[in-house]
């Protein structure tokens, strides 16, 4: 049963999908996709993933996108430690969580561009080449955010929305997490819930918005990413190296593969 993962090593949705890889205890070979260099918009990729984005997984030569179709994909499949609960009503409320991280966190593509990703684009290529890969982008919201970013029309106040749209999602999650008891979002069992939201927080750390979860703020969220810090797997996620070894400073590791 051959596994391959194309991936980047900071991107939120491949830290997800390699998450739930190492919590299911998956072998699998790394197919490491520079985004910095355009690998995801090469001809082979997008024959791959037409929408050019990471990750995709590819399962005995059948690609799988999306990285919450992954990580469900990714339970179903292989033997392991069950990433669901017992119910279908919790089934739901888990997915209902997932579907957040597909609908509302990708408010945090904003500011991760303009203070994360421009800044990395900008000490390799011109500003030409930029935005010429900008327009290369297939899907329309991410051409959109890519060539007004390099364009430097996102304004202030788009970025202030979108941090406004991440704190409703974490004022959800310490409601979720009082409600269940916890530690984790649908209680004693981490799910594909904690899975799909983890990796965001380690792009918010990296942002500098850890005051988010501060204990003043709210607590019981700053317990759960603590107790997911603690995950052997999330470990081996996150902890992947860049090209030149490094970038784990950046989200607040310091533990190498």
């Amino acid at each position: 049963m051959a596994v391959e993962l194309y991936h980047f090593w900071s991107s939120v949705c491949s830290v997800k999908a390699r998450m739930a890889l190492e919590e299911k205890g998956v072998p699998w070979e790394s197919r490491y996709t520079d985004i910095f260099r355009f690998d995801q918009l090469t001809p082979e990729y997008l024959a791959l993933n037409p929408d050019g984005v990471v990750p995709t997984l590819v399962h005995d030569g059948e690609p799988v996108r999306e990285s919450s179709i992954i990580i469900e994909y990714v339970d179903e499949a292989f033997e392991g430690p069950p990433l669901k609960p017992d119910g279908a009503m919790a089934r739901a409320r888990m997915r209902e969580f997932i579907r957040i991280t597909d609908d509302k966190f990708p408010a945090i593509v904003f500011p991760t561009f303009v203070k994360y990703i421009l800044p990395k684009l900008k000490n390799r290529w011109g500003e030409d080449e930029l935005k010429k890969q900008a327009e290369r982008r297939p899907t329309a919201f991410l051409k959109d955010v890519h060539s007004r970013g390099v364009r430097g029309e996102i304004s202030d106040e788009e970025i202030e929305q979108c941090n406004r749209t991440m704190e409703g999602i974490l004022d959800e999650m310490e409601r979720a997490i009082a409600a269940s008891g916890g530690p984790w979002l649908m209680g004693t069992r981490l799910t594909l819930a904690d899975i799909a939201i983890a990796p965001f927080f380690q792009r918010l750390l990296a942002l500098g918005r850890d005051d988010m979860w501060a204990e003043d703020a709210r607590p019981l969220v700053g317990a759960w990413f603590a107790a997911i810090g603690q995950r052997p797997a999330f470990q081996a996620a996150a902890n992947w190296p860049d090209e030149t070894g490094g970038g784990y400073e950046e989200v607040g590791l310091t533990t190498k593969r």
